[in-house]
C-alpha cells in the first residue's frame, strides 16, 4: 500500500482535529468525561498534537460515560458527524464506537466490502475495571477476545479455518477457536453477542481494582486514579483531557517510548481509498 503524501497527511490531521473538536464540544455540553490514550497520548506528550506520521485519534471513556455518550451524543452531534456503533450501524465489525465525518472516505481494505459508514473517524473506546489477579485478568481478556471474534465473524470471516477467509491476509488462529466461533455465530444473533461481550467486559466494574482497560488489549492499563483525576493537555489547536500521570502511563505500556522513531518503524493505517470530499 502506498504511503501518504505530505499534503494528504496534513489534510487528514485537520479533519481528525475537527472531529475531535466536535466530540469535545458534545462531551463538555453533556458533562461526559473522556481521555486520550495510546498513540494520541504519545502525540500529546512529545508533540502536543497528533504524531506527525499518524492517521488516527483514540479516546476512551469509562463504561457508564461511554454508554451515556452512545445514548445522548447522536442528538447533539452536528449534521456533519455520525456516531457509528452496533446500535446505529448494524453491520459494523467494531465492538467500540467511531465518530465519523460525513462526506469523507477512509476505506480500509479489510472492511471495504462491508455496507457500513466509511468516513474519516475518531475511535471511542469503552474502558472497564480489570482484576488485579493476573490469571483472572488473562482469562477475562481471553473470553472477551473470543466473543469479539464472534462479533466480527457475523460480518467478516478473517481466519483460515472453518470458512472462506474474506481478507487477503488471514489472521493466525487455531482450528478449534474458529469452530467454536462458528457455533456461537450459528446460535446467537449479532446483537446478542454484542450484549454478552459488553456485559463480560464490564463484569468487574463493582470491584475495587487498580486499573481500567479496554479489556481486549493487555497493554492499555490506565490507573483508576489517573482517570478519575485527569489533567488538561495541549493537542493541536485543542485542549483535551488526559490521564493525570501521562508519562507514567506511557512508559508502563510503551517500554521503548521515545520521540525519534526510525522511518521503518513508523506505523499508520493508510486506507485503500481516501477522500476528503465525496461530492468533489
Amino acid at each position: 500500500m502506498s504511503e501518504y503524501t505530505e499534503e494528504e497527511l496534513l489534510r487528514l490531521h485537520e479533519e481528525l482535529y475537527g472531529i475531535l473538536e466536535e466530540i469535545v464540544r458534545v462531551c463538555s455540553k453533556l458533562g461526559i468525561p473522556y481521555f486520550i490514550l495510546g498513540g494520541s497520548a504519545i502525540g500529546a506528550f512529545f508533540w502536543q498534537g497528533i504524531i506527525p506520521w499518524d492517521d488516527d485519534i483514540d479516546i476512551g471513556m469509562t463504561r457508564g460515560n461511554y454508554e451515556r455518550f452512545l445514548r445522548q451524543a447522536p442528538a447533539e452531534l452536528g449534521e456533519d458527524y455520525f456516531l457509528q456503533w452496533q446500535g446505529t450501524d448494524p453491520h459494523t465489525p467494531f465492538y467500540f464506537a467511531k465518530v465519523r465525518k460525513r462526506g469523507t472516505l477512509f476505506v480500509e481494505s479489510k472492511f471495504s466490502r462491508l455496507p457500513i459508514h466509511h468516513g474519516i473517524y475518531v475511535d471511542v473506546f469503552p474502558f472497564d475495571r480489570v482484576p488485579d489477579n493476573q490469571c483472572l485478568q488473562r482469562a477475562h481478556r481471553g473470553l472477551c477476545n473470543f466473543l469479539n471474534c464472534c462479533f466480527i465473524g457475523k460480518e467478516l470471516w478473517m481466519w483460515r479455518h472453518c470458512g472462506k477467509c474474506e481478507i487477503p491476509d488471514p489472521s493466525s488462529r487455531p482450528w478449534l477457536p474458529c469452530l467454536m466461533t462458528r457455533l456461537v455465530d450459528a446460535l446467537l444473533t449479532k446483537r446478542a453477542v454484542y450484549r454478552i461481550l459488553s456485559a463480560l467486559q464490564a463484569c468487574f466494574n463493582r470491584w475495587q481494582t487498580t486499573y481500567y482497560n479496554m479489556v481486549l488489549m493487555p497493554r492499555d492499563h490506565i490507573a483508576v486514579a489517573s482517570i478519575e483525576s485527569p489533567q488538561q493537555v495541549r493537542f493541536g489547536r485543542l485542549t483535551v483531557t488526559a490521564p493525570s500521570d501521562l508519562e507514567t502511563y506511557l512508559r508502563h505500556h510503551y517500554k521503548n517510548l521515545r520521540r525519534h522513531i526510525p522511518k521503518q518503524e513508523q506505523q499508520n493505517h493508510r486506507p485503500a481509498l481516501l477522500s476528503f470530499d465525496t461530492k468533489a
